[in-house]
């Protein structure tokens, strides 16, 4: 099937109470349990898209794409997208959108470029991590970074119609969104959710290939 993504805020007290190679595991484990009660799996099959409180699990939440349909690539085609669209874009806009996409799917203008640059933020892992890079995490942001992706989500939710004539603009063409500025903004939107919600909770975000 291809690479997915699940997106789980978590509170980083508890898990810095995992030791860092078992914290990825117990994230695992806490969202897509092997063994699950007959009310877990139907509360599990109630949430079909926003965030899902995993049952019994205070710790945790997992925001559900709508639109994705099991793959990570509308994610990765999102930032192919803004990378291509961004210089269209209104300065303010652009800068926004630059925090906002560079804190969860986008790895920066100059990152391709450049074979001696850092990871990617999006690919950090957690901060006391004695392995700052791990193959299997696709997304780490903490409590301290998550409110910054907010505000950057405020300050450009109200101009995203700006990004029309843009995305019309770009040299970019993918069957996957019929329509590709409804398609990118919607997906936007379930993003400024994640980082809204994590957010309120006070929450550090992790992005597992599930």
């Amino acid at each position: 099937m291809g690479l997915d993504i699940t997106v789980v805020a978590a509170d980083w007290e508890h898990l810095a109470r995992i030791p860092a190679d078992e914290r990825l595991d117990a994230l695992t484990d806490a969202v897509h349990p092997y063994f699950c009660c007959d009310a877990c799996e139907e509360a599990d099959r109630a949430v079909r898209s926003g965030w899902a409180q995993p049952l019994g699990v205070p710790w945790c939440a997992e925001y559900r794409f709508a639109g994705t349909t099991g793959t990570y690539a509308w994610h990765f085609w999102l930032a192919e997208l803004w990378q291509v669209a961004r210089g269209s874009a209104g300065p303010g806009l652009r800068d926004g959108l630059d925090v906002f996409l560079g804190g969860l799917v986008w790895d920066g203008p100059y990152y391709a470029e450049d074979p001696d640059a850092e990871d990617p933020p999006a690919l950090r892992g957690f901060p006391d991590d004695p392995e700052p890079w791990r193959p299997r995490l696709l997304l780490g942001r903490t409590p301290e970074e998550v409110p910054a992706l907010a505000r950057a989500w405020q300050d450009v939710a109200p101009r995203l119609a700006e990004l029309r004539g843009p995305v019309a603009a770009a040299d970019f063409d993918w069957s996957g969104w019929p329509d590709t500025f409804e398609g990118a903004t919607a997906l936007m939107r379930e993003w400024g959710e994640v980082v809204t919600g994590a957010a309120a909770r006070g929450w550090g975000l992790v992005g597992l290939p599930l």
